[in-house]
């Protein structure tokens, strides 16, 4: 009896020791798996708020822009650089206004020759001596600026056409500064364009952008240091100059909702060790209150970005409420341009009227696209589909725009293929804008050669080519050329006009009816642009291929 006794005092001892082993474990695991979720929210924590920081540097850059372009694009500014400087005028309305209003610290003006003759810190004009070390840094960004602004004397331009506009970081002595540069230009054609554009520089300490760093994002401490290797549990923004040069790093504190989750539920998790129910209730507690956090600070996030994205679309809606109050008064030149055409003109008049209405014309097409773009992005395009004859519709797309061909020395082909005979389920109006667009698009930009358009039904699918024997695209612009205002060519020397909205129609027009258009381009081969559109075949064609072709 004593010996079973005994055995079982020792199974007994067995069994507790395992389940304190078993208890002890699952407590260090789970306290193991606590440590790790916190330690990876706080990564993720401190990669959003730099991604945050980022955010507003770029803006804060963009903002310099916007600041110097108010003053800069100014007729009364160029009349002021024009002649012999009138340094209190500039002073004024340079470096007082820039200080005052916009909170910049140095502003630097050159003249039409590159000179500079004005140096202003903190609205007081300075011997330029003192700040010889900030008009050396920014030396080789004013001499771009002047390459770039006498490169886009290739034709006359005004306002933000005219304007060159640079940013950038760069260090001074002890100091770093955020810089803008813009060009003095006139703002319309009532004033001559001088000989070479006057350059405006204006800047803003660093410290600036930490204030607020931490008065508007929340971020704890930020400070700058010298470039070096950061710790996981540090945030920091590198901070490049020209030439991706490492100027220095703003580093800080983030905020560490894992760690403060974990700190508070280590009392918790010690009075729970011989409750083992209780702790992993404890534990789903604490998880899902950190999942709490998580999405708290995604919706700041969120908030940020949307934030950083509100300049854009003001400006789209701005362009949507312009071209409406545009297009009134323009509607009414072009009448009058109508009723002068029917009086009695002699043909010089008569041409000029021309000309008059011409431009009208182009202006007011420019206009109906840029409300399109609008409407695009507002959600507004619904498509109408009806029964279509494809073949018909890309022989009279063919038809229509031979005559511009004809006019740049280009062969236009239309090729539709047998299988896209009969009428076809879609919205042809919008089919043929996309089109239109394309063909406008390659006939623009090829020099010689030919310019074809082609057509034919894969399955339940159209597909529509585009292809030019241009000059072609280079592929990095290829990811951004659907993109609203994106020239293939968008150097200040570029030799083909146009607004840059054509290709971000078309994409609009197609998508709206649940098709696709992509690029490919071989660069001084050509390009091709495809479109694949879902569509249904309804019906017989009215019109014969052999019919369609002696048309």
């Amino acid at each position: 009896m004593a010996g079973r006794t005994t055995s079982e005092r020792k199974d007994l001892r067995r069994i507790v020791a395992i389940t304190l082993a078993a208890l002890t474990l699952v407590i260090a695991g789970a306290a193991g798996l606590m440590t790790y979720a916190a330690a990876g929210i706080d990564r993720v924590q401190a990669e959003k708020e730099r991604q945050l920081a980022q955010v507003r540097l770029d803006r804060t850059l963009e903002g310099l822009i916007e600041n110097i372009n108010s003053s800069a694009i100014w007729n009364d500014s160029v009349i002021s650089l024009a002649g012999r400087p009138d340094l209190e005028w500039l002073q004024i309305n340079f470096g007082d206004y820039y200080a005052d209003f916009m909170g910049h610290a140095v502003t630097l003006v050159y003249d039409r020759h590159g000179d500079l003759i004005l140096t202003s810190r903190d609205s007081e004009p300075v011997d330029p001596a003192s700040e010889r070390a900030f008009i050396d840094a920014v030396a080789p960004l004013v001499a771009e600026v002047r390459r770039q602004a006498a490169a886009k004397h290739d034709r006359p331009r005004v306002s933000f056409d005219a304007s060159v506009n640079q940013t950038a970081l760069v260090s001074a002595g002890a100091d770093i500064y955020l810089v803008g540069l813009g060009t003095v230009v006139r703002e319309d054609l009532t004033q001559p364009r001088l000989d070479n554009d006057p350059v405006i520089v204006s800047a803003k300490p660093v410290s600036e952008f930490l204030g607020a760093l931490e008065k508007d994002l929340a971020i704890v401490s930020p400070t700058l240091t010298e470039a070096g290797p950061s710790r996981d549990n540090q945030g920091y923004l590198v901070l490049e100059g020209p030439g991706d040069v490492v100027l220095g790093q703003v580093r800080w504190t983030p905020d560490r909702p894992g760690f403060s989750v974990l700190k508070g539920a280590a009392p918790a998790v010690g009075g729970l060790i011989l409750l083992l129910a209780a702790a992993a209730m404890a534990l789903f507690l604490r998880v899902r209150g950190i999942v709490r956090r998580l999405e708290e600070n995604e919706l700041d996030l969120t908030e940020a970005r949307d934030r950083a994205e509100g300049a854009n679309i003001a400006k789209t809606r701005f362009l949507g409420v312009m071209s409406h109050e545009l297009r009134t008064p323009l509607n009414g030149v072009l009448g009058m341009a109508e009723i002068l055409a029917m009086g009695d003109l002699d043909a010089k008049q008569r041409s000029q009227l021309g000309v008059l209405k011409q431009s009208g014309e182009s202006l007011l097409a420019l206009i109906e696209r840029i409300l399109t773009v609008a409407r695009l992005e507002k959600g507004e395009l619904v498509p109408d589909p009806v029964g279509v004859d494809a073949a018909d519709l890309i022989h009279s797309l063919a038809v229509a725009h031979r005559p511009t061909a004809e006019r740049a020395g280009l062969t236009l082909v239309a090729a539709a293929d047998d299988s896209i005979e009969g009428l076809w389920r879609l919205d042809g109006d919008y089919l043929r804008q996309a089109l239109g667009h394309l063909l406008d698009n390659a006939l623009r930009h090829t020099s010689r050669g030919s310019v074809k358009l082609e057509a034919r039904a894969i399955g339940s699918e159209l597909e529509f080519r585009v292809a030019d024997t241009g000059a072609g695209i280079a592929p990095s612009r290829l990811p951004d050329l659907f993109g609203k205002f994106v020239q293939a060519d968008d150097s200040a020397t570029r030799a083909k006009e146009g607004a840059g909205v054509g290709l971000t129609l078309a994409r609009g027009l197609i998508e709206a009816m649940g098709g696709s258009v992509r690029a490919m381009s071989t660069p001084g081969m050509g390009s091709i642009f495809t479109i694949h559109l879902p569509a249904e075949r309804v019906g017989t064609a009215a019109a014969a291929p052999a019919e369609r072709q002696a048309a």
